[in-house]
């Protein structure tokens, strides 16, 4: 796209008040954003309140979208709209789909089918491994991963879908050269280099409350289905979970212990209609989707169920770690009797070979 049209696009963009049914009304009746600013004579222009109209004849502020623009070029940041042919297809037949998207990283991540994968900011250690386990199954079925990037079950999606070098795509509530929360920076960089970030904020925006709920819907709108693993009765998962439903995609639930507070809004769902999941298959089959032949073995990730290659030490360290619980390294010690300074080097070592993972506040779990 030239820079003259990219500069109409962001500035219609910037008007305020205008909503998604008079954006595609003056998309339909002027074809392009560059005449609608043009345009000579808007009072024979119908059902669009006229102080939209005014602000869209009055607009006067290009230099904030030259620095717009300025800042897209340094950032390395395309702009896909709602009528290029890299705009995703399935998000465009929605509802309420953005009038433009910032993305960075590979946009080929949008060319195959996608589920989303959302949950509890601060899950319970079974949450965050199914969210993980999930995740990277769908991925090496050759099936794009979308979650938000935020704190807990959607970070340990991207997670998921990266460890077996399959495609995920981060939907931000801010700027999409803004990583969110600060902690996922290193998450962020990871993505954009072997996946998607996308954002429809304008450059530099911060994480306002009101952005992730309208962030949800482009979440949902890029996915064939969405997948809840751990929510509470008021999170803001199921917000995203309405918004599948609003635009006719498939809703997902894994099952939670019915006395914990996260899993009270998944089981809820399910009680409601959504679908439940035990693993990656029955999202496959739900969706009728097959995984593609290079990734239909799971060999290997065998070695890490079983532990082949481990030895000594690092048997006892993984020997005391139970399926279902993280531990931090104080209880390692107590529960191996092993000096302070071996446990941490072996640690080091065995997440570095992908046999266990450390999560925040210095808890370690086995890998699945």
């Amino acid at each position: 796209m030239y820079k003259d049209d990219l500069k109409y696009w962001i500035a219609l963009g910037m008007v305020k008040g205008i909503g998604r049914g008079t954006y595609k009304a003056l998309l339909d009746a002027f074809g392009e954003p560059r005449l609608v600013f043009e345009s000579p004579d808007y009072d024979s222009f119908g059902g669009i309140r006229r102080d939209i109209l005014l602000g869209i004849k009055g607009f006067k502020d290009w230099g904030r979208v030259e620095d717009e623009i300025a800042l897209i070029d340094k950032a390395g940041v395309k702009i896909v709209t709602i009528k290029d042919k890299e705009y995703p297809a399935i998000l465009r037949s929605t509802y309420d789909p953005p009038l433009y998207l910032y993305m960075k990283g590979d946009l080929d991540c949008l060319s195959s089918n996608a589920v989303a994968i959302v949950g509890a900011r601060y899950p319970t250690h079974y949450g965050r491994r199914m969210a993980e386990s999930i995740a990277r199954d769908l991925a090496m079925a050759g099936v794009v991963v979308v979650s938000g990037m935020a704190r807990g079950c959607d970070s340990a999606a991207h997670i998921g879908a990266l460890s077996s070098k399959g495609a995920t795509v981060a939907v931000l509530g801010t700027g999409v050269n803004i990583p969110y929360p600060k902690e996922n920076k290193r998450l962020y960089d990871e993505i954009v280099e072997s996946g998607l970030i996308i954002s429809e904020y304008p450059m530099g925006t911060q994480p306002y409350p009101a952005n992730f709920p309208q962030r949800n819907r482009i979440i949902s709108g890029l996915s064939l289905g969405v997948l809840v693993v751990e929510a509470s009765q008021r999170s803001g998962s199921l917000i995203t979970a309405g918004c599948a439903l609003d635009c006719g995609r498939e809703v997902f639930a894994l099952p939670g212990n019915v006395t914990s507070m996260k899993s009270m809004g998944t089981n809820r769902l399910i009680k409601d209609g959504a679908k439940l999941v035990e693993n990656y298959m029955d999202i496959m089959e739900s969706l009728s989707l097959e995984r593609r032949p290079k990734f239909d073995g799971q060999e290997e990730y065998a070695f890490k169920e079983s532990f082949e290659g481990l030895e000594g030490d690092e048997k006892m360290i993984v020997g005391v770690m139970p399926d279902d619980e993280t531990l931090t390294v104080d209880r390692i010690i107590q529960r191996t009797g092993l000096p302070t300074q071996r446990v941490l080097s072996i640690l080091l070592d065995m997440e570095l070979k992908g046999f266990i993972q450390q999560y925040p506040g210095k808890f370690f779990a086995r890998r699945l």
